[in-house]
């Protein structure tokens, strides 16, 4: 069985396992911790970068990159297609998986950096909530799709790479002051009709209970 190595507190990896969620395929992936622990010299075996996530093959080689594991496994494992056969319905789920990968996490590091204890500036963190944020968001909203989920009204993977980031997108909203997504009328609408779907609230379990044994092996 090819096993899924890192944590659900990355939202990278948290991507694939929503995805595999989606296709009724957790079953079929084992999901590991980092062998050797993390930056150890088995991870950078693994993953040269010395990062999260990277899937173990049945023959021992290694696949990174969050985007590429999600494709490859779709294709692979049994269960719906999460990346569907119609080619503009791809190419639309493709962009926005990218739209959030470069310029959205672009955008949010910031925020990040400093709820996982960076020392950030108050002019960056000022400029992520002002400038930054909401480009990406209104990029993402040109995008996005005007049925009830990221593309049409079926999952699909632009759907976890989404949930995956807007877990922390709304965790972090009290504390940093992030705006809601109002101004956003896709995005809101969207977000509203599935945040509370079984599918993102076992998401958000995950990632608590991932955050909260992270909190514990940092204390």
């Amino acid at each position: 069985m090819m096993k899924l190595c890192g944590a659900s507190v990355s939202p990278f990896f948290e991507r694939i396992v929503i995805m595999l969620d989606m296709k009724d395929a957790l079953d079929q992936i084992e999901l590991a911790p980092v062998p050797g622990g993390f930056k150890s010299d088995e991870h950078f075996a693994y993953h040269p970068m010395g990062k999260i996530p990277f899937l173990i093959r049945e023959d021992g080689t290694s696949l990174t990159e969050s985007q590429i594991i999600a494709e490859y496994l779709d294709h692979k494992l049994d269960g719906s297609y999460m990346l569907p056969t119609d080619f503009e319905v791809v190419i639309q789920t493709r962009l926005i998986a990218r739209i959030m990968d470069i310029y959205y996490f672009a955008a949010i590091h910031p925020i990040g950096g400093a709820a996982f204890g960076g020392e950030i500036s108050d002019e960056a963190l000022e400029k992520a909530k002002e400038v930054d944020i909401p480009a990406a968001f209104n990029y993402l909203e040109k995008y996005l799709g005007s049925g009830s989920r990221a593309v049409g009204d079926d999952w699909t993977i632009a759907d976890a790479v989404l949930i995956s980031q807007f877990y922390w997108y709304e965790a972090l909203s009290t504390r940093f002051g992030l705006k809601d997504f109002s101004s956003h009328p896709k995005l809101n609408a969207y977000w509203n009709g599935i945040k509370d779907s079984e599918l993102v609230l076992r998401s958000f379990e995950r990632v608590k209970k991932s955050y909260d044994e992270f909190l514990g092996e940092n204390e």
